[in-house]
């Protein structure tokens, strides 16, 4: 393969509307100065995904790019130099379409109650290789009124399909909660939200959100701050009966909650250049993507074997050395590194850099 000759690819802001609302501790890590909440509170930076709206199927959030050869669009940067970019193992299994989607998301109220298909649910139902499995990296929070920031995650004991499509035809959205285990968050927590998990994320979260290529959400909630949602978007098209099968109904205690899905970090690389973690959130997460953290970076050297990667910078400011040229990064920045640059160095220039990197699965 022919080394990349388009270089490390800069993600500039890729505002997506939601059904709720937030925004502001996302502007405020972008360092934009009209800080305050809307109906765009994600940022898609990593995206060939078309988002399923209320108004239709929409190309808002294919993530756009610094113009690179007078192209601004991820999807056509791609189609224009494929191998450099996915690589030639991942266009022979996926073609050129990214098998990963990757979000920055801030919510000033809670998100709906859902849950999201696994791969097999999508391809008998939803004609899809992917489901939605996710993994969240708390960035910042923001206490919104009474509320300490928080999600919820997890069925409590003693709920089954009957139950559950008993309080979604009443809307019964206090017996709904009542089921739901609360847990509150900062800024450095890293949950897999398995699919089938009941979820929801709460006020004045932000976060990085590494899931499959895909925007598969049941809610079972039909109201999301003022927005009024449609039944058939709800259920994804499926009918209710169907769709409430997406549900893992298996109940656990807020010990087993914590166990099975704070995922855990791994020391991978400590040396006076910095460290360097992998998140571990069990088999599943392994089959759908991998996270690595970079923190208080003064000088590493990685590879990602072959593999293209979402940069967030987190904290800091230097450059990434690659093959091709040094770029410069700072907080805020979110960037693609092609899958033909491999041996490259994170070097800090100022304040020590902090770095969240997504991957599609190891092959």
């Amino acid at each position: 393969m022919k080394k990349s000759n388009i270089g490390i690819i800069q993600i500039i802001p890729t505002r997506v509307f939601r059904i709720y609302r937030g925004w502001y501790l996302l502007e405020k890590f972008r360092c934009i100065k009209n800080l305050q909440d809307s109906d765009y509170p994600e940022d898609w930076i990593l995206s060939t995904v078309r988002a399923i709206q209320p108004y239709g199927i929409s190309d808002e959030s294919i993530s756009n790019v610094k113009t690179i050869k007078g192209i601004n669009n991820l999807e056509v940067l791609i189609r224009h130099f494929p191998e450099d970019i996915l690589g030639k193992n991942h266009i022979n299994k996926f073609g050129n379409s990214l098998n990963l989607l990757v979000k920055l998301l801030d919510s000033s109220i809670r998100l709906p109650l859902q849950a999201h298909p696994s791969k097999i649910f999508s391809r008998k139902y939803l004609n899809s290789d992917f489901g939605k499995a996710e993994a969240w990296y708390v960035l910042a929070t923001r206490k919104i009124g009474k509320e300490n920031p928080y999600v919820l995650i997890g069925f409590k004991p003693d709920i089954n399909k009957e139950i559950m499509r008993q309080l979604v035809e009443e809307q019964n959205i206090k017996g709904m909660l009542s089921f739901m285990h609360k847990v509150e968050v900062m800024p450095g927590d890293a949950i897999f939200v398995a699919p089938g998990i009941p979820h929801a994320i709460g006020e004045g979260v932000f976060m990085v959100e590494t899931q499959e290529p895909t925007d598969f959400t049941l809610s079972i909630e039909k109201k999301a701050g003022i927005q009024i949602l449609k039944e058939k978007d709800c259920h994804i098209g499926l009918g209710w009966n169907r769709a409430l099968d997406i549900f893992d109904y298996q109940g656990y205690s807020l010990a087993e909650i914590k166990e099975k899905y704070w995922m855990k970090k791994e020391l991978l690389v400590s040396n006076k250049g910095g460290k360097l973690y992998r998140l571990n959130g069990g088999e599943y997460m392994k089959s759908c993507f991998e996270i690595i953290l970079m923190e208080e970076v003064k000088d590493i050297e990685i590879s990602f074997e072959g593999r293209f990667a979402s940069i967030v910078i987190t904290k800091g400011e230097g450059i990434i050395s690659t093959n091709v040229g040094d770029y410069e990064i700072k907080e805020g920045e979110t960037y693609m590194l092609p899958a033909s640059i491999e041996k490259h160095k994170y070097i800090a220039t100022k304040e020590k850099l902090c770095v969240v990197i997504s991957l599609p699965p190891a092959n």
